[in-house]
């Protein structure tokens, strides 16, 4: 299957690419934000400008309720949502910038790690975990402080209110049991440090239902975003409407009890 198939499949037209000037400012603050962000990385910044310089950026139709911007591991290239001014692909280009640098794969470019997220041959392991550490990792750097948000009828503080909120604010959880930067740095580049910390003090097995839960919560807002796009169509209307809204109610009310039993879970197994 081709690159334009496997975009067209996700909703994602291509318009063109992103003018040079926009790469380098992005890729220069980028690099900046993260440098003096993750002291501890002891990243170089001319080296790091260099790197997110030269990926592959677009300008491209993005369906409604989907990210602003996508990081597509098969061509190593982000595609960023038309009409975004600069600042604002800048609050989202780091997210998929970070994806770029944790990136691990094999001698024939298949994708073997995405930082926390295990690629197998038959099954993807932690990608819920990532996401939500990515975003964690994201907002740093752009400097957000903690608030509390409401989401499936849950108030929960998260630095993330508009992008993984409920994901962030277990994550950060997490990471507050094992400590930040051992966290970062699993995620930087793909080591088992986070996950044995978290094992030693907590468990395998509950790292490992966690893991599973917030790869559920994860499928559910996913769910929810692909039947909102249904609801909102021409065609729905009457008694298909009241499916669909009966649907999602439904994923609302399963992310609710999966963030209490993620919560519970983190700190009971401590």
């Amino acid at each position: 299957m081709s690159i334009e198939s496997d975009l067209k499949k996700d909703g994602i037209k291509v318009i063109g690419t992103l003018d040079t000037i926009k790469v380098n400012t992005l890729a220069h603050n980028v690099a900046e934000k993260i440098c003096k962000t993750f002291p501890e990385q002891h990243f170089i910044f001319q080296s790091l400008f260099i790197a997110l310089s030269r990926i592959p950026m677009y300008i491209a139709d993005i369906p409604e309720g989907y990210a602003e911007a996508n990081y597509f591991y098969k061509n190593s290239s982000i595609y960023f949502k038309a009409g975004a001014s600069v600042d604002e692909l800048e609050k989202y280009a780091i997210h998929e910038f970070i994806h770029y640098l944790q990136e691990i794969k094999d001698k024939k470019g298949n994708l073997v790690k995405l930082g926390l997220c295990e690629y197998g041959d038959f099954k993807i392991y932690g990608m819920a975990l990532n996401e939500g550490a990515v975003q964690l990792m994201a907002s740093k750097a752009l400097g957000q402080k903690q608030e509390i948000v409401k989401y499936y009828d849950i108030s929960l503080p998260t630095i993330s209110p508009n992008y993984y909120p409920v994901l962030c604010s277990l994550v950060a959880q997490m990471a507050y049991i094992t400590g930040e930067e051992v966290l970062f740095d699993s995620t930087f580049y793909g080591t088992d440090a986070f996950k044995e910390r978290f094992c030693e003090l907590c468990s395998y097995n509950s790292l490992v239902k966690i893991q599973n839960m917030l790869d559920k919560i994860m499928e559910h807002e996913e769910k929810i975003i692909k039947l909102n796009q249904i609801l909102v169509s021409d065609k729905c209307e009457g008694m298909k409407a009241q499916k669909i809204a009966s649907k999602i109610s439904k994923c609302k009310s399963k992310i609710k009890s999966l963030y209490f039993e993620a919560q519970d879970l983190i700190y009971s197994s401590y």
